[in-house]
């Protein structure tokens, strides 16, 4: 039984650590193209700049 909980808390710490993991830069482009941007840091700017979305619509 003690094994098995060993086995598990292992495979748990795994699954965490891969959650936690951030993204790669191409995931983050491609995310980017759903909501209309070009790429990870036009979106960015838009989000927490003074950059206008409409720069993406050319």
């Amino acid at each position: 039984m003690e094994k098995k909980r060993v086995a598990l808390r292992k495979l748990l710490e795994a699954v965490e650590k891969e959650i936690l993991k951030k993204p790669d830069k191409k995931t983050l482009d491609r995310l980017s193209l759903l909501v209309g941007f070009q790429d990870w840091e036009s979106f960015q700017q838009a989000l927490h700049g003074e950059t206008s979305a409409d720069k993406n619509y050319k």
